[in-house]
């Protein structure tokens, strides 16, 4: 079943709970005829609930208002299949009937055969458990969590409002208004949900009135997780838009995902998580190209990855009115807005910090971005009193917590910054992990912003890159704003021990920086001959300023995870060290690639993906033309990256290219 026909079913659903009682009478003789069909019985009238728990092995029992009879049969419609069922009791509170050997949960379309006519009763979710639960007053949603093992204990279960966890049989019990549509359990540490693709099953949208009870179980597996990886996904943001070929080169990048995931899992387990931006929501109306097109093109690139999604500014419906509906097709085809779940020793979080209370259904999109809206902030603080003060908390969100000013300097970036910080108050290690800018920067613990807590973010550059444009323009080429190349995060977790590094999509990880010899690298007006505009000319000179004429041996490192615990040292072949500068700078690929060709046009206004000044280079002046340098970039984990650069070095495609296959 697509997914574009489980959420049209799921909205069939939802009219049907509120129609639980059809009565249907009289019509035209025929030896099987479907819903409504003819014949002079008596009347059948039946009062659907909205679900019902079967027992294994047992007769499906339905409490309701009753007509039927035991020679009448029951259908049970999915999908175009059909399973007879034969009533085998009948009361006028009841009626029971046997289901089929080879039965699986789900929901379904009740029809009722009597002498010759089939009536169409109703939808109806019909669960089979190990044992009947007995539902508390006021409990609205229920079910069990369980494994091969038996039911698991302690498991957080929340609908984004209440919290509650489950008892010592595995089973829950929420006192829910169903205000979000949707329930969710914060998988616990050691197990795996089953999988729809890369989706995990760790969600559910719910289906019935607001105030009647229903079924939502759930079944994980046992796993080992003293050892994983975390691989972070960036802004996708495809979009099907044939102008930069979004689709094919997502194909490439998924591509090499696979076949990086795959060497991994020989030795340990891997797990995906997305930072915003799947999508594109001014695309979801012009290219017909929404969040359910994005569960089916995901699930087709990707394979054996479970993947958690963080929502993003575009992710949001542009044309619905509030919070609630805005995010309601992100949380029907991708993920609840906000949730939470364990790894091993980690606690992850994913919050949604993009508020959408002023959308109006105009499609202006006048979210507030860096906002977290309520009612995340109480449901927060429930879940955290669930996670020990000494476990290492990752929070995703899409919008960052801080903004970079210049090398080494940050500002706050949230709106309400110093609330999330205090929020975590008290935990000893804290690690924000966001996307959104498309561009590269981490801030450690040291860095003055984080207030003397152990904090860091990470800024995750995207792997759309700058919007699929330099790809597209400079097959090879594709980079985002800051120079940073395609490609993902990847972290080492052992226990409570994290380690990160960033893998370039067509590199291996060793690929850390690169390096330009600027004595020729130039760039000019005559590049951009038919730009006109006065001010985009403005523009585009201060972009390619510092690259105007001879550099006077001047060698310019782009190193775009680096932080103020890397250091880079720069010698000549004889071993003379020389001295290096941190900088900020326009990356001169970057302008090759995509800014020189986009401003290349009668333009008013900067393209998106445009070359940007950032604070992640170093620069180092050397004796002369022709000296060659030996260029050794190091991490705080130890990691050691060499590059001998032989000068002059050209500067061309031909010498920066990636293939990405």
């Amino acid at each position: 079943m697509t997914k574009k026909l489980l959420c049209l079913l799921q909205a069939t659903l939802v009219l049907s709970v509120f129609s639980l009682c059809l009565v249907n009478c009289g019509g035209k003789d025929d030896p099987d005829p479907g819903p409504n069909g003819g014949g002079n019985t008596t009347e059948i009238k039946v009062t659907l609930p909205s679900s019902v728990d079967v027992v294994k092995g047992e007769d499906c029992r339905v409490d309701c208002e009753n007509t039927l009879q035991t020679s009448d049969q029951i259908y049970l419609i999915q999908g175009g299949t059909i399973k007879v069922c034969a009533v085998t009791e009948a009361a006028a509170d009841h009626f029971c009937f046997k289901l089929p050997g080879d039965f699986v949960s789900g929901t379904y379309e009740l029809n009722v055969k009597r002498d010759d006519r089939r009536v169409k009763i109703g939808n109806l979710i019909i669960n089979v458990v190990a044992r009947k639960i007995e539902i508390q007053p006021g409990t609205t949603v229920y079910g069990v969590v369980e494994s091969a093992e038996g039911p698991i204990a302690g498991v957080v279960v929340s609908d984004g409002v209440e919290v509650t966890t489950t008892d010592s049989d595995g089973v829950y019990q929420l006192k829910s208004a169903k205000e979000t549509g949707y329930v969710f359990i914060s998988v616990p540490s050691g197990y795996e949900c089953q999988l729809n693709g890369v989706f995990p099953d760790h969600y559910r949208t719910l289906m019935s009135a607001s105030d009647l009870p229903e079924n939502q179980s759930f079944v994980l597996n046992k796993v080992d997780q003293s050892k994983y990886k975390i691989v972070f996904l960036g802004d996708m943001h495809v979009a099907n838009r044939q102008v930069n070929n979004d689709l094919s080169q997502f194909g490439k990048v998924a591509s090499d995902i696979n076949t990086y995931v795959k060497g991994l899992q020989a030795s340990q387990k891997v797990y995906g998580i997305t930072l915003g931006d799947m999508t594109w929501d001014l695309y979801w109306y012009d290219r017909n190209y929404g969040p359910a097109d994005y569960h089916e093109t995901i699930n087709t690139a990707l394979s054996g990855l479970p993947i958690y999604h963080t929502i993003g500014n575009h992710d949001n419906d542009m044309r619905a009115i509030g919070n609630q509906k805005a995010k309601n097709p992100f949380a029907v085809n991708i993920a609840p807005p906000y949730y939470s779940f364990n790894i091993g020793d980690v606690h992850y979080i994913m919050l949604d910090n993009v508020d959408c209370v002023t959308y109006n259904g105009d499609g202006s999109r006048n979210h507030i971005e860096g906002q977290i809206y309520d009612p995340q902030w109480a449901w927060l603080a429930k879940d955290l009193a669930h996670v020990d003060k000494s476990t290492p908390i990752l929070v995703m969100m899409h919008v960052p917590v801080f903004s970079t000013t210049g090398v080494n300097t940050f500002g706050k970036n949230m709106k309400d910054c110093d609330k999330l910080l205090a929020a975590f108050d008290g935990y000893q290690l804290v690690h924000y992990v966001t996307g959104h800018t498309h561009r590269s920067y981490n801030i450690v613990p040291e860095n003055s912003i984080t207030g003397g807590r152990n904090i860091y973010e990470h800024n995750l550059s995207a792997i759309c890159s700058d919007w699929w444009w330099s790809g597209n323009l400079t097959p090879g080429l594709l980079q985002a704003s800051d120079g940073t190349p395609c490609g993902y995060g990847v972290w080492d977790i052992s226990g409570k021990d994290i380690k990160w590094i960033y893998k370039c999509a067509g590199k291996d990880e060793n690929f850390q920086f690169r390096t330009y010899d600027l004595n020729k690298v130039e760039f000019s007006m005559d590049d951009v001959p038919n730009l006109t505009n006065a001010a985009m000319r403005a523009q585009y000179a201060n972009i390619i300023k510092a690259y105007d004429g001879v550099q006077r041996n001047e060698v310019l490192i782009n190193a775009w995870q680096k932080n103020s615990r890397w250091t880079c040292t720069v010698k000549t072949a004889d071993g003379t060290s020389l001295e290096v500068k941190e900088v900020s700078a326009f990356d001169p690929v970057q302008i090759m690639a995509q800014t020189m060709k986009r401003f290349n046009n009668d333009i008013t206004s900067a393209p998106v993906g445009t070359a940007q000044n950032r604070h992640h280079f170093y620069k180092v002046v050397a004796p002369d033309a022709d000296t060659d340098l030996v260029i050794t970039i190091k991490d705080e984990f130890g990691h050691t990256w060499t590059e001998t650069m032989e000068r002059p070095k050209a500067f061309d495609v031909a010498t920066y290219r990636i293939d990405i296959k």
